[in-house]
């Protein structure tokens, strides 16, 4: 994937002081669930996944999901995380993402 750069925030603002729970990929496709700051549990789901760069990522303290532009129709997600030390990773390029309160 060429150079990316940055489009925007994506989710409710309540996922992004939030907690990753788990990470389960079947077949092309990538869900997400991530417990907010209010508590409440958000499903993101990534269509036409290409590629899926993880180490960890259960339990880490999020500051945002981010969206980079990237080789369209490909676009890259970043779960950027709030403490710099930690080793967690989540970054995933697809095509579709969906964000949905559970």
């Amino acid at each position: 994937m060429s150079e990316s750069t940055f489009v925007g925030y994506v989710g409710d603002a309540d996922i992004h002081d939030g907690s990753i729970l788990n990470v389960d990929r079947v077949d092309d496709s990538v869900r997400v669930r991530i417990r907010g700051y209010s508590g409440k549990t958000y499903l993101v789901t990534f269509g036409t996944v290409v590629e899926v760069r993880a180490s960890r990522p259960e339990g880490m303290l999020l500051y945002a999901l981010s969206e980079f532009a990237g080789d369209p129709p490909i676009r890259r997600f970043v779960f950027a995380k709030w403490d710099d030390n930690n080793t967690s990773v989540l970054e995933v390029d697809a095509e579709t993402i969906d964000v949905r309160p559970e």
